[in-house]
């Protein structure tokens, strides 16, 4: 029997078992602490290492983020000051295991990547399931992370089971990196991108098991997120103020608007612009407003409001650190000219702040790997298209940091990430550890 049947025949026998473990996952409830203090990684971690233990000589290695460890990448994609030095970093362990090759020098190695952290789930009343319940109906999970991206961190897990269970020695390096904290900011990602160049470690390509819907992006666009500031007068709401020059009130909120159709209009622009948009992609890139905070009485017009923002960049617009440099200050002075279009904002400029910044990567396509995983997916995925990736993946921090270029392939259907009543289609998640065991053993095989 050849290695590829081998494998696929070992997969079809652990079916329930790679559903269980994507399930066991969920349980687990590995919800970012920046969004629920009481909760973190570690135990999805945990139940990784306890598999990992079972690969006969598969060298694990654990390591909590050090943020002291970092500063050269401080202020850089993935540390950022004033958040990342906020959040907790103890007992959030990453983990890099490597499966070593018996001909290293014939074969070429490989890394399966992704991250065991989750996003918070919303009004609980509103699932069909509990969100941490993982409740199977119909040939479909359900549960917070069932897409973004437990389930591909099952398949990959699951694909490297499979090969060792079947009995296959590759000839190059197969690693497995489960990293925490991409949810706010990728610092786990970072912390092993580090950790990588540091010991000098060598690999050739990277799958990250990001939600693709089993197709095959070689791009990930980097994120921006920030906040405009924007200053009122407060007065009583039910009675008519004067100007605002002769000390009337400054409704905030109506300030917030005139900017939000400003940004609208840019959007517009942005839509058509060459170096906004990318044949990978269906959108362009955008300024979307996230959330709107601002007023203090039902009667009082309020004298501040604030806007939080998520600006995307790609790759071709990115300074050599990984950074938007150019969208930034793009957004600073579109707010500046925003404002000296009125007479309020111009004598009260808006504030910007910028919170936080993720970065992107491209993988090109006549990359030597890209041909590889898509001579390894035709049989069992023919409808597989080659795309982008709208949102942003830590696919950047590998490429930009130790040098390996990755791609994102996994379960689930993006759209349905951090949604309410997340969910996944079992059927595509052994669809995907098998892509995956194919790859693996196509690429770290010598020809």
């Amino acid at each position: 029997m050849q290695q590829k049947e081998k494998v696929f025949a070992r997969i079809d026998e652990k079916r329930d078992e790679i559903v269980e473990l994507v399930r066991s996952l969920i349980r687990t409830k590995p919800i970012n602490p920046a969004y629920n203090d009481d909760t973190n990684e570690r135990k999805a971690q945990q139940i990784i290492t306890d598999r990992l233990k079972k690969i006969e000589n598969m060298k694990i290695d654990h390591f909590d983020v050090e943020l002291d460890k970092l500063e050269k990448y401080r202020d850089l994609p993935g540390f950022i000051t004033g958040y990342t030095d906020k959040l907790p970093w103890e007992d959030r362990p990453n983990i890099l295991a490597r499966l070593s090759g018996k001909n290293p020098e014939k074969g070429r190695s490989l890394i399966l990547t992704g991250h065991t952290d989750v996003v918070a789930a919303d009004d609980v009343s509103e699932w069909a399931h509990p969100p941490f319940d993982a409740v199977v109906e119909n040939g479909i999970l359900y549960g917070r992370g069932s897409v973004d991206m437990l389930s591909g961190v099952g398949a990959m897990l699951a694909a490297l089971e499979a090969i060792f269970e079947s009995g296959i020695k590759l000839d190059g390096d197969l690693w497995f990196s489960s990293s925490v904290g991409e949810e706010a900011g990728g610092t786990g990602f970072l912390a092993t991108a580090d950790y990588i160049n540091k010991n000098g470690i060598k690999i050739d390509a990277g799958i990250m098991t990001e939600p693709t819907n089993l197709d095959l992006s070689l791009l990930c666009r980097g994120i921006i997120w920030g906040e405009v500031i924007i200053k009122g007068r407060t007065g009583h709401l039910e009675v008519t103020q004067p100007h605002w020059s002769r000390g009337g009130a400054v409704d905030a909120i109506e300030k917030a608007r005139y900017i939000m159709d400003a940004i609208d209009e840019l959007n517009k622009e942005w839509s058509a612009r060459p170096d906004k948009n990318h044949p990978l992609l269906t959108e362009s890139n955008q300024i979307k407003v996230a959330m709107i905070e601002g007023g203090h009485h039902f009667s009082s017009y309020s004298d501040h409001c604030k806007l939080s923002f998520n600006i995307q960049v790609l790759p071709q617009e990115s300074d050599e650190n990984g950074l938007g440099t150019g969208s930034r200050k793009e957004f600073e002075d579109f707010i500046q000219r925003v404002a000296e279009s009125d007479d309020w904002l111009r004598e009260n400029p808006p504030k910007v702040n910028w919170v936080l910044e993720a970065d992107c990567a491209e993988v090109k396509e006549d990359h030597p790997f890209v041909d590889v995983f898509k001579k390894s997916a035709k049989d069992l995925n023919p409808l597989m298209n080659t795309v982008g990736s709208g949102f942003h993946t830590d696919t950047g921090s590998l490429d930009r940091i130790s040098n390996i270029p990755t791609v994102n392939f996994g379960p689930g259907d993006q759209k349905l990430a951090h949604i309410t009543n997340e969910h996944c289609k079992v059927e595509d998640i052994i669809t995907a550890t098998k892509v995956i065991a194919a790859t693996c053993l196509e690429w770290c095989n010598e020809e």
